[in-house]
Formats: structure tokens, C-alpha cells, sequence
């Protein structure tokens, strides 16, 4: 999932509460997910093997690799980074190629979901930037940009009209005190002066929690105090957010005017990947017993299925300087719960309501509803609501019968706008944490653990392993492996061409 769309503005500006937001709203009181399916190489059977499991059954590999298909490169995952990848090898002359995708459909969490005519977006929804950002300029090369994204009180003046292609603004030094720290001790610490008296009240409170919400929302974090200060300064502005006209997946038609259906397999989860085996190949074998012996891997995975699985589909396990930097870092799980009305009842005008708990009191088996503090409507369709809802209680949202999401937020509309409001005409929540393949959603990032070990980038976890032989046969690409555009569309397109253009140099070697 990219990024929401980001105020990424000076802290104290951010900090401002003297005027807020005219539509804040001040509320008073009125499958057993313990196992995975495993293939075994020899397909004999599928083994159901409980999470975290190190013992592996081991397999003679020489009898697979007479039966594996053999290919030059697999991308493993057909989300934005392998599909970059597989692009900008055919593009220039590598066509042997093959993109194996665990899902029925491409495009990772690039998701847009159609009902009877409303279009929304499962995961990514925003181009961050103008033409310094690749997607804008596939976007424009294919027709698929509408209009910018209308700014809100607060955001920054970011970038030129239409292109945003003004440099951003300086970038601002009140987060260099806290590197070492969380990233949001800096906001707890400004907090009380930015404010002024009354800070500790209720309404207060509640201002507080709002502020970590929508910086949880920025960073995809469950608390700001779980990003280290140093990951969250990284983040460079590109300019004005922008829409797609037809859905983001209409990036998709950049990719298929090149990459062959042919060189696509979907339903294709790689259970294993033996990486070593001593003839410079890589064996791969996917849950249905399909192996694919390939020259160079591109593993393209999401880093919490990457994080969750490893040690069950890397053989020999890759090396503990490489994946030690897992337990460094964290994917978030954000999700998006949208509601639409044929007739809004709200009136003509987009909704955007920010929300300020003041008090306390919901049901307890509604706890988990504190943790939205905005519903705004869809640029794609101003009749359709979304509110974002991040960490444990997006887990705990996701684990909620369908019904029961939509009687909750039905109930959290109509308190905080003491309307009478009647059923949607359409509903549909994410679950992006109940994935396997994608275990979260937005964004991967450097914990204050992971920073403190010394993890200060995202660079040690795109090194390319080499084999018993020196040579490079397996290479990562993600937004997680993005320095500092991690989380985004975008990331994840430059780390696709930057592996691509990796093994063209090895080819040329």
C-alpha cells in the first residue's frame, strides 16, 4: 500500500492547534490463522506446519532438477517491483523470463476493487509527486492522471500546479535532536507548549490522540513511538499527490504492452528456493509441485510474508548477517473501511470529518473504533466514505465478521454526526494483514529496536546473495528495500529497475 496522503510539514507547524480544522468535531458522550499450507519438493503432499516451525523436511534436489523447467530469470511476486523488473529486462533484450505470483491476480497491494460502478482502491491510492516520481510520468505517458489532490487546512504548498515539479521545501532539522529516539517522543515533547493551557483535558486528550493517529496513518505504524525519529526524517517530498483517473490499476497497461501473458503464472506461491546447489542454478518449487530451475531470482515478495516465511523457503537458510535486519524492521498493517450512498446524505459537497475523542466511553466490543479519526470521501467517487484504521485494531477489524464492521461504523457515523443515517448502498473493508502473501499492508520501516542495533538504512537487506561459486543468483526488490521511499508505489518502481538493470550488468559482465 503506498503512502497516505502525506502532511509531511514542519513539526510545529503540524503542532498548530489555534485554528483547527473547521470540521473537526469534538465527541462527548451520546482457515486456523496458527497454520500455512507447505508443499513438500516431491509433491507427495501438502504438510500443515504451525507458524515460526524452523524443523524442515530436506530433499535431494537432483531427480527436480531433470523435471524443472528452465528459465534465465524468475521474479518471484507480480506486484509494481516485479513486474518493474521483468519489464526492464525484456525492454532491453532479456526475454527469458518468467513472473511466478502466489495471488490470482498482479499488482501486489496495488489493488482497485469494482462494484456496479464504484471504483475504489484496496491499497494504493495516490501518485506522491510530479515528475521527479517514475509512476507520474507512466501515469502521464499513458493517460491515467486526473486532477491533483485537493489540499486540506494544514497541508504544505508543496511543488508547482499540475506537475509538481518545484523543488519541495527545505527540509526541516527539528528531527536531528531525536535521532536515537522515537519518532514520537519529538511530537509528546512539543506537545503541552504547542497547545497551551489545557493541555491535559479531555479535549486536550483527545487532540493528542488524534495527532498520533494520523502520524500512525503517515508512517503506518501502530504507535509513533515504534518508528525510530531517524527512518521517519527520511521521507523526501516529490510534490503534489495525484489521482488516477480510472483506477490505479490502470498502471497495469504500461506493463502489459511489454511483458507477454506467457511469461506470467499466476496462483503460484514459491514454497521453497534453494538457492546453492552447487551448479550455479536456483531450484524453485511452488505449492503445487511446479519447479523451475532459473540462472538468477528476483525475489519480490512482501517484506512481511518475506519476514514470516524465510526460514521455511530459503535453502541453505539465508546467512544471519542478512536476516537478522528482519527482526529490525516491521511492516504495518493499515486498512481502509469505505461505505457508499446512491443519494449522499451528507449533501453534494465531499465529507471530510476529523474526529476528537473526548471521552471514553464506547461499547467494549467497539474499542477498536478510537482509532479512526477521519472519514473523508473517495476522490474516485465522492459518494463513497473511507476511513483508515491502523495496527492491533486493524488486525482486530479485520478478524470481525463483515456485518458486524459495518453495524460498528454505522454506529460511529451516527454518533459523532447525530444524524439518522440510513444503510449503505455498498460496503467493502480490507484485510491485509490475513494474507498471507501479503502479512500487512503500509509501510515497512526501521523500528527504534532495529535502529538501535544499528540499522540506519534500508541498503544492508538489498544485497544480492552469492552462491558457494561467488555468483549473484538471488536479488531483492520491494518497497522495503527503498531507503527512503519506502511505502510507496513509486519505491517499489525503483527498486524493480534498479535489480533489472543489476543483472543486465552481470549479463554484460
Amino acid at each position: 500500500m503506498a503512502r497516505p496522503a502525506r502532511r509531511k510539514i514542519p513539526l510545529l507547524q503540524r503542532l498548530s492547534f489555534q485554528n483547527p480544522a473547521p470540521s473537526a468535531q469534538p465527541l462527548g458522550p451520546p482457515g486456523d490463522k496458527n497454520t500455512v499450507e507447505f508443499s513438500r519438493q516431491d509433491g507427495a503432499h501438502s504438510h500443515r506446519r504451525p507458524h515460526g516451525t524452523q524443523t524442515r523436511p530436506r530433499f535431494a534436489s537432483s531427480g527436480r532438477h531433470s523435471r524443472a523447467q528452465a528459465v534465465g530469470v524468475v521474479v518471484v511476486g507480480g506486484g509494481v517491483s516485479g513486474l518493474t523488473a521483468a519489464k526492464t529486462l525484456i525492454d532491453n533484450g532479456v526475454s527469458d523470463v518468467l513472473i511466478l505470483e502466489a495471488q490470482d491476480h498482479l499488482g501486489g497491494r496495488v489493488r482497485t476493487y469494482r462494484q456496479e460502478g464504484v471504483v475504489v482502491e484496496e491499497g494504493a491510492e495516490w501518485i506522491h509527486g510530479g515528475w521527479r516520481n517514475p509512476v507520474y510520468r507512466v501515469a502521464v505517458a499513458i493517460d491515467g492522471v486526473d486532477t491533483p489532490r485537493p489540499r486540506r487546512l494544514g497541508d504544505p504548498a508543496r511543488g508547482g500546479g499540475g506537475g509538481g515539479g518545484a523543488p519541495p521545501p527545505p527540509p526541516d532539522d527539528v528531527l536531528l535532536a531525536y535521532y536515537g529516539l522515537a519518532y514520537g517522543q519529538c511530537f509528546l515533547d512539543k506537545f503541552s507548549g504547542e497547545y497551551g493551557t489545557g493541555y491535559d483535558s479531555p479535549e486536550g486528550e483527545g487532540w493528542l490522540h488524534y495527532l498520533e493517529q494520523i502520524v500512525n496513518g503517515e508512517e503506518g505504524t501502530e504507535s509513533w513511538l515504534d518508528i525510530a525519529a531517524r527512518e521517519a526524517d527520511k521521507y523526501p517530498d516529490l510534490g503534489y499527490d495525484h489521482q488516477w483517473k480510472s483506477g490505479y490499476d490502470t498502471l497495469f497497461q504500461f506493463y502489459e504492452a511489454v511483458i507477454p501473458a506467457s511469461k506470467i503464472r499466476l496462483n503460484s506461491p514459491v514454497c521453497r528456493i534453494l538457492w546453492d546447489e552447487g551448479d550455479d542454478k536456483v531450484l524453485l518449487v511452488t505449492q503445487s509441485g511446479d519447479s523451475y530451475l532459473a540462472s538468477h531470482v528476483i525475489f519480490t515478495a512482501s517484506f512481511g510474508h518475506l519476514k514470516e516465511r524465510h526460514t521455511n523457503i530459503f535453502e541453505p537458510p539465508l546467512p544471519e548477517s542478512f536476516s537478522v535486519h528482519f527482526g529490525h524492521m516491521d511492516l504495518g498493517v493499515s486498512n481502509k473501511i469505505q461505505l457508499g450512498w446512491t443519494n449522499p446524505w451528507w449533501g453534494s459537497k465531499p465529507l471530510d470529518l476529523d474526529i476528537i475523542w473526548t471521552s471514553q466511553d464506547l461499547p467494549l466490543d467497539r474499542l477498536w473504533l478510537y482509532d479512526i479519526v477521519n472519514v473523508a470521501s473517495v476522490h474516485s467517487d465522492p459518494n463513497v466514505l473511507q476511513m483508515f484504521i491502523m495496527g492491533k485494531d486493524s488486525k482486530n477489524m479485520e478478524n470481525l465478521p463483515a456485518e458486524t464492521v459495518l453495524e460498528h461504523v454505522m454506529y460511529l457515523l451516527k454518533r459523532i454526526t447525530l444524524q439518522d443515517i440510513p444503510q449503505p448502498d455498498f460496503f467493502h473493508r480490507t484485510s491485509w494483514y490475513n494474507n498471507p502473501w501479503t502479512r500487512g499492508a503500509y509501510e515497512t520501516y526501521i523500528t527504534l529496536w532495529g535502529d538501535h542495533q544499528g540499522l540506519k538504512g534500508h541498503d544492508p537487506i538489498t544485497v544480492p546473495l552469492k552462491n558457494s561459486q561467488g555468483r549473484q543468483v538471488l536479488m531483492w526488490a520491494g518497497e522495503h528495500t527503498h531507503s527512503t521511499r519506502y511505502g510507496t508505489v513509486d519505491g517499489a518502481y525503483d527498486t524493480g529497475e534498479r535489480e533489472g538493470y543489476r543483472l543486465l550488468d552481470i549479463f554484460k559482465a
